[in-house]
């Protein structure tokens, strides 16, 4: 049975991830809901609403195309990870207060977080196509430009998140 500390420090993290998801969320696809709210006709919006239910359908063994961990750190990916769900910030803020709090500890947590991987780059894949479908829609160079920048933001490094972290966790098995 869980000990009443590790609850706590469970409960923390859920709400500064939640923080940290809603910022996100947030700063980047409020502009493309704005765009949509003043260009998209709502019966439209079944477009990119189907599209981003495709990447659901993908088998896992299509998103296991890995670069090294060398070139997603190149590209800033290990960087960013400070400031993600269960990223460095978050988990050094939990660990001030719960110096024990681990979110992987053994290979079923690592087989779990794995998983979820999985699921969360079938997300922002699925993201990407809408905002993708929106960035074609817009006419005007700015709304353009701004839900461009959104979509990398949001989906593009989440996606090479999630495999640089996949490749990591995959790595660490054998150490446990």
């Amino acid at each position: 049975m869980a000990t009443a500390p590790f609850i706590k420090a469970r409960q923390m993290a859920a709400r500064f991830n939640l923080f940290v998801s809603l910022f996100w969320t947030v700063l980047c696809l409020g502009p493309a809901a704005w765009y949509c709210y003043l260009y998209v006709p709502p019966g439209w919006l079944w477009v990119p609403g189907a599209a981003s239910l495709l990447p659901y359908f993908v088998p896992k063994s299509w998103l296991n195309h890995y670069a090294s961990t060398g070139f997603y750190e190149r590209i800033g990916v290990r960087g960013l990870l400070k400031f993600v769900q269960h990223g460095k910030l978050v988990n050094g803020m939990i660990r001030k207060r719960y110096p024990g709090y681990r979110i992987i500890y053994n290979s079923e947590t690592i087989h779990r977080k794995v998983e979820e991987t999985y699921m969360f780059e079938r997300f922002h894949y699925g993201l990407f196509l809408a905002l993708l479908i929106l960035t074609f829609h817009a006419r005007n160079w700015y709304w353009i430009l701004v839900i461009l920048v959104c979509n990398i933001g949001y989906n593009v490094y989440p996606v090479f998140m999630q495999q640089y972290v996949r490749l990591r966790l995959k790595a660490s098995r054998h150490k446990i």
